[in-house]
């Protein structure tokens, strides 16, 4: 039998690189909480504002395991 997410579940997920000297290596999740929307949303405001203290590569607010938002925000802009 194969799991399936709960499409109203929220969750907010980190991500640090394997190698910071390296992003193609990737980087691991961590689920930080697992939420109602509110609840999902106020962890979320938290850790998107520790997040470059402690060395976020991103952090992302999701429900049913869809990005609803992320930070770093895509900007569009290329250097």
């Amino acid at each position: 039998m194969t799991e399936t997410k709960d499409p109203a579940e929220w969750e907010v997920v980190t991500a640090t690189l394997y190698d910071r000297g390296d992003a193609a290596q990737g980087a691991e999740e961590t689920v930080v909480a697992r939420a109602p929307e509110h609840e999902a949303r106020r962890v979320y405001a938290d850790t998107v504002g520790e997040a470059a203290d402690r060395g976020y590569e991103y952090v992302s607010l999701r429900r049913g395991g869809v990005d609803v938002e992320s930070w770093p925000q895509a900007t569009g802009w290329t250097v």
